[in-house]
């Protein structure tokens, strides 16, 4: 996984000016209506990235903890809670080394931040949320649907293809699907100055039984699969989402 590639300058330039204020607000209202969190609950967001839900949620009443491994998300997510006054504790953990025990009523992880790793260590880091949750927290996933690009994938021979474009400049994300590792292989690369930038990186998919089946593996006594409305997950919904109670 080539983090620093994928999530550096060209990210910001190509992926960032989708990330409005107005989505996160939205998303953070679908965190807490999905999730039925209230406020004053203490809640870990996990990966946080740059602060854009941990920010909203704590402006709303939530005492929030916010972790990532990327130091430099760490402080664009620093600096905008600074200007909005949203009170947000902001720490630099690797979610492969969470060591949380019984400190959260609610947990998110939003926007497809799971299933980069090995399924060993993916595994691993469901049974981290699991034991960051005091008894009865919940804890909520948001995925791409693995459907969602079966029809581009068959008309092109196992590849998708999404292009972006910013005035001269292109992001190009070539996705391979792996079949039997339920996986998509992807290499990203950015166009951007006439620079040339490539980053490759693999993300695990999941079926509504197979992740909730990893749910109860990691010691989830509840599990909810929906989409991302809150409605019966189907192979047209866009997003997959999993309530997991402790």
């Amino acid at each position: 996984m080539d983090w620093d590639s994928l999530f550096g300058g060209d990210y910001d330039y190509f992926d960032l000016p989708d990330l409005t204020p107005e989505l996160s607000e939205k998303e953070a209202s679908s965190m807490v209506e999905l999730g039925g969190f209230e406020p004053g609950m203490d809640l870990l967001d996990a990966p946080c990235g740059h602060g854009r839900h941990a920010n909203v949620l704590a402006s709303r009443g939530y005492r929030v903890v916010g972790i990532d491994r990327d130091e430099r998300f760490l402080a664009m997510a620093r600096n905008e809670a600074e200007k909005t006054g949203a009170q947000v504790d902001y720490r630099h953990v690797d979610l492969r080394e969470m060591s949380f025990a019984a400190e959260f009523d609610a947990a998110v992880s939003w926007y497809s931040s799971f299933g980069y790793f090995d399924d060993d260590t993916d595994r691993d880091i469901l049974r981290r949320y699991r034991r960051a949750l005091r008894p009865g927290g919940r804890f909520l996933l948001d995925m791409h649907s693995p459907y969602r690009h079966i029809p581009s994938v068959l008309a092109n021979h196992d590849m998708h293809v999404d292009i972006l474009r910013r005035g001269q400049d292109m992001a190009i994300d070539i996705q391979e699907l792996d079949a039997e590792a339920s996986r998509y292989y992807a290499e990203k690369t950015t166009i951007r100055d006439n620079k040339v930038e490539r980053a490759r990186y693999s993300v695990r998919m999941f079926t509504a039984p197979e992740i909730s089946e990893w749910f109860r593996s990691a010691g989830f006594s509840h599990t909810r699969v929906m989409d991302e409305t809150g409605a019966t997950f189907t192979v047209s919904s866009r997003r997959l989402v999993v309530l997991g109670t402790a």
